[in-house]
């Protein structure tokens, strides 16, 4: 695909994270160039190509605009830019005690999008996503490889549309109640027990320190997010133990899925990954 040259001294930096910088341009504040980093560039590749997916099948996302090059041969996409946007993560930790408001919203966009059925081959499915991460994961031997990818393969299928990295900050809104999805690299179909899984991991399952430097709330409020959310999600009888029981494996996948592309060997997810490999032996 045609990349267009660019100089980053035509852009204001406008924030930073682990997998990229954003900029807005100085000419047009309406742009927002997302910025990747030369060992995330394969990365930048993919979320351009679901992104321009996503927003030709009508689900709603910032509009994706040009792949860029920065003189330095750094990669960047330009989205339109959605001005006076907040995360529900961010919502949240300006405004505490709109909780139960915020989880109710939150639950219904995730609804919205896990009743989106794309046709079949626009998007992987999250169960080939996942043996990919499988199949490329060096911490793990032949024997195990051979035993997930079986596990993974039994799981239900659906043709669910899945955001691929659902969690409160990869939703944002508007004061004139518009939401969008965004970073949407890993976007597929499935079932949405994988996407509420990334719900139930990124508020329940990581470190406070993590929780406080990427949500900007305490682990507790987070925690209590969750508990919000489950209701308005899975209905008013649901029972929060029942259901992170039911997400635990899902849970578990997607932990390997971050071993395998970060290169990050987690030993905490071994007994999950040996119970899983014994339910098929």
């Amino acid at each position: 695909m045609d990349e267009t040259r660019i100089d980053l001294n035509d852009y204001e930096p406008s924030g930073a994270g682990v997998l990229g910088e954003s900029y807005i341009s100085k000419s047009d504040p309406n742009i927002l160039l997302k910025l990747y980093p030369r060992e995330r560039e394969k990365m930048g590749l993919d979320e351009h190509e679901r992104a321009c997916k996503v927003y030709r099948i009508g689900v709603s996302c910032p509009a994706p605009g040009e792949l860029v090059r920065t003189g330095e041969g750094l990669l960047g996409i330009q989205f339109r830019r959605i001005v006076g946007k907040k995360s529900y993560a961010r919502a949240l930790s300006e405004h505490p005690e709109r909780l139960e408001e915020y989880a109710a919203r939150f639950a219904e966009q995730c609804k919205r999008l896990h009743s989106i059925r794309p046709e079949p081959g626009i998007f992987p499915t999250a169960k080939e996503q996942c043996l990919s991460h499988i199949r490329l994961d060096t911490f793990l031997s032949d024997e195990e490889k051979a035993g997930l990818e079986h596990y993974v393969a039994g799981l239900p299928d659906a043709d669910t549309a899945l955001h691929g990295d659902l969690h409160y900050g990869n939703i944002i809104f508007t004061d004139d109640g518009q939401q969008y999805f965004i970073d949407l690299g890993d976007f597929c179909t499935g079932s949405p027990l994988f996407d509420l899984a990334i719900v139930y991991r990124q508020t329940c399952c990581m470190p406070e320190s993590f929780i406080r430097e990427n949500y900007h709330i305490d682990a507790a409020t987070a925690r209590t997010f969750w508990h919000a959310f489950v209701p308005h999600y899975f209905g008013s009888d649901a029972v929060i133990d029942g259901v992170e029981a039911m997400l635990e494996p899902y849970n578990t996948l997607r932990a390997l899925a971050l071993e395998q592309s970060l290169g990050e060997y987690r030993p905490s997810i071994r007994p999950a990954l040996r119970e899983m490999i014994e339910t098929i032996s």
